[in-house]
């Protein structure tokens, strides 16, 4: 009497092909969510070195200027920088907007100017209509130490220093507000 043996098939059961799948699956998300939030923090560090380099090349045409921050008649001030050589010459400029080569989360800058009783305020601010609240507060607090006041889509201006902070000021100092919820906008930081 002849007994079958079953043959031992060779492959992989359906089962192990779905713990496969779902263990790839789960380190595709997180290898998502870590490259997710170094392109969020590369876009806040090239906001900040944007704004920065704006701020210094404001500084700069006011030296060349005899401390003057308001442009000749007819002229924006970016526009009067570019003809001065103090922006990059890579950076495009439309009237009052800035706009580097790489633009990353933000759009644009603009940048505008006040001047009262000897003193000039100059504002720069960043059109980011897809910055999330976390990438907001972050290029703020980076630039805590340098701004005199920060605003939101045309919001009111809230003073900075004195126990101002701009988690106090753009999100209330509730934490949980500036989450990674869209933003949805402009921030202005008010220099002098």
């Amino acid at each position: 009497a002849m007994v079958k043996r079953a043959s031992n098939s060779e492959g992989f059961t359906l089962m192990e092909i779905i713990v496969a799948m779902i263990v790839v699956g789960i380190l595709s998300a997180g290898g998502l969510m870590v490259y997710n939030g170094l392109i969020g923090s590369s876009n806040v560090t090239a906001a900040v070195q944007s704004i920065t380099q704006i701020e210094s090349a404001v500084s700069s045409y006011m030296q060349v200027n005899g401390g003057s921050i308001i442009p000749p008649s007819g002229l924006s001030l970016p526009a009067s920088m570019q003809e001065d050589d103090l922006l990059p010459a890579s950076w495009t400029v439309n009237g009052g907007s800035v706009i580097p080569p790489n633009q990353g989360v933000v759009q644009g800058y603009y940048i505008t100017t006040s001047a009262g009783s000897g003193q000039y305020d100059y504002v720069i601010g960043i059109n980011a209509p897809q910055m999330t609240n976390a990438q907001a507060l972050n290029i703020c607090d980076s630039l805590e130490n340098s701004i005199s006041g920060v605003s939101s889509n045309g919001d009111m201006d809230y003073n900075i220093g004195n126990g101002q902070t701009c988690l106090s000021d753009l999100f209330a100092n509730n934490p949980a507000e500036a989450n990674n919820s869209v933003f949805q906008g402009k921030l202005a930081f008010t220099f002098n």
